[in-house]
């Protein structure tokens, strides 16, 4: 397979100048050379560059970095775009998951569909109203179904990026607000009640109806603090081992037309243990038969 991997470096978690950048991070831990050792032809694009963050709260909306959010997103759209259109597989490094608006702007501009995996230990369904932090990867999910400002809402000129209909969450510990929409969730809980397998051929089965390819969002937080040090932990998260049944399953459907993987953070691994674990198991799942 062709994988070409993108630096998104916004993470709207640090304080200038001092901003982390997971992507890097993954780079460091090894993750280009074990593609390439899989038998995947890997280029490598480089960080979207150019953006300097602020942490200042817009006064029209109250999201931090609120234009430079529309900015990124319009940037890595088309950064995106021209990934799918030379048929090779996007694997985008984040930042954090406020990168899906970009991510999905790209299949607006090229009148294609798409349907979204989501797998996350918090929802990220928040309005700039209920938003603690105000911060983009507090309500990504609900900005892409239509539901905020509108500068960041119509960026691609498509409305809404998704239909709530075709995203599907797995993993969540913090609900976020979105038990107010119809998206499917399947909880932490629910998870280890019904079984990793039975819950992803459910929500393929859902998904895979209309015959769209699928985005698949891994945010690295969905796995437990314990194993892996987030800015953000909740208590409860999946193994490691847990993690890959599921992405090795949804890998399986052979209907994922790139991946994001965000909220990594060296900062906060210490001695790379968790950033060497998790390339592993991204390499080992996109090298596991579709």
């Amino acid at each position: 397979m062709r994988i070409e991997i993108l630096g998104t470096p916004f993470n709207g978690l640090g304080s200038p100048p001092d901003i982390e950048n997971p992507a890097e991070g993954l780079r460091r831990a090894g993750l280009l050379p074990l593609l390439s050792s899989k038998g995947h032809t890997v280029d490598d694009l480089g960080d979207l560059s150019g953006f300097q963050f602020r942490e200042i709260h817009d006064p029209g909306t109250g999201i931090k970095d609120f234009e430079m959010w529309i900015d990124i997103s319009t940037s890595l759209s088309r950064e995106c775009e021209a990934i799918l259109s030379r048929g090779a597989f996007p694997l985008l490094l984040g930042g954090d998951c406020s990168m899906l608006v970009g991510i999905l702007s790209a299949f607006a501009q090229k009148d294609s569909d798409v349907g979204l995996i989501f797998l996350d230990g918090h929802a990220d369904f928040h309005s700039p109203e209920t938003s603690p932090s105000g911060d983009p990867a507090d309500m990504e999910l609900s900005i892409v179904t239509g539901r905020g400002p509108r500068g960041i809402t119509h960026v691609a000129g498509k409305f809404p990026l998704l239909k709530e209909e075709d995203i599907v969450v797995y993993g969540i510990r913090a609900w976020d607000q979105i038990a107010a929409s119809n998206i499917r969730v399947y909880d932490r809980h629910r998870m280890a009640e019904r079984g990793i397998k039975s819950v992803v051929e459910e929500g393929l089965a859902h998904l895979t109806q209309r015959g769209i390819p699928l985005w698949l969002h891994f945010d690295v937080d969905v796995i437990d603090p314990t194993l892996m040090p987030v800015m953000f932990p909740e208590s409860g998260g999946l193994s490691f081992e847990e993690t890959h049944e599921f992405l090795s399953l949804v890998w399986a459907s052979g209907r994922i037309a790139g991946m994001s993987v965000a909220c990594y953070h060296p900062a906060l691994d210490a001695d790379g243990s968790a950033g060497s674990r998790l390339v592993t198991l991204i390499a080992d799942v996109l090298s596991s038969r579709a």
